[in-house]
């Protein structure tokens, strides 16, 4: 490598560090926020929400239904056949009167080629055992192929602080699913 290219890599390797090391110490000062997280918990609380930031509402085609039916051996399965891949809180923590992501990643194996299965699809968020949010989407759409849905859910201002149960069903076509993941609420 000659000079001029060393030096290029060594100012874009300089940036970097300096760019990074910056954020480590912005994000330390903001840690004596009030809201008591470590400066590790905040820098992974940044990185959820700058992951979430670039998410969009809806539904994506993350793999056509060949390669899925390849993949999963969808001709040996007895079908319709869904696979939940994916249920997930973005960020997993957050202040109350915020927004989280759910996303979840599933594929479909028809019982037939380019069929879908239509059903409810729901989300509901428990604390200490009793709902406070249900969102239902009546005749729901599973298509063929592995898709990623997208929604966002905002927590009210005066929601109590602790641990809440965001729950996704689908019931109908044949198929039937639950899955669970924890989001933790805090005050400011």
């Amino acid at each position: 490598m000659d000079d001029s290219k060393m030096k290029k890599y060594q100012t874009i390797v300089f940036s970097r560090v300096l760019l990074l090391a910056t954020a480590v110490l912005l994000l330390s000062a903001c840690a004596g926020g009030g809201q008591g997280f470590a400066p590790a918990d905040t820098i992974q609380s940044w990185l959820w929400r700058m992951e979430k930031g670039m998410r969009k509402p809806g539904e994506v085609l993350v793999s056509l239904p060949d390669a899925v039916w390849k993949e999963r051996g969808c001709a040996s399965l007895t079908r319709p056949y869904v696979a939940v891949e994916l249920n997930e809180i973005l960020p997993p923590r957050l202040v109350a009167g915020e927004e989280f992501n759910h996303r979840m990643t599933y594929s479909l194996c028809p019982a037939r080629t380019g069929e879908v299965v239509v059903g409810d699809l729901s989300r509901r968020i428990t604390y200490k055992g009793n709902t406070v949010f249900e969102d239902v989407s009546r005749r729901f759409e599973l298509r063929p192929g592995r898709w990623r849905v997208d929604a966002f859910i905002g927590i009210p201002p005066s929601a109590p602080a602790g641990i809440y149960s965001v729950e996704v069903s689908f019931f109908g076509g044949g198929v039937q699913f639950e899955r669970s993941a924890s989001l933790a609420v805090s005050r400011r």
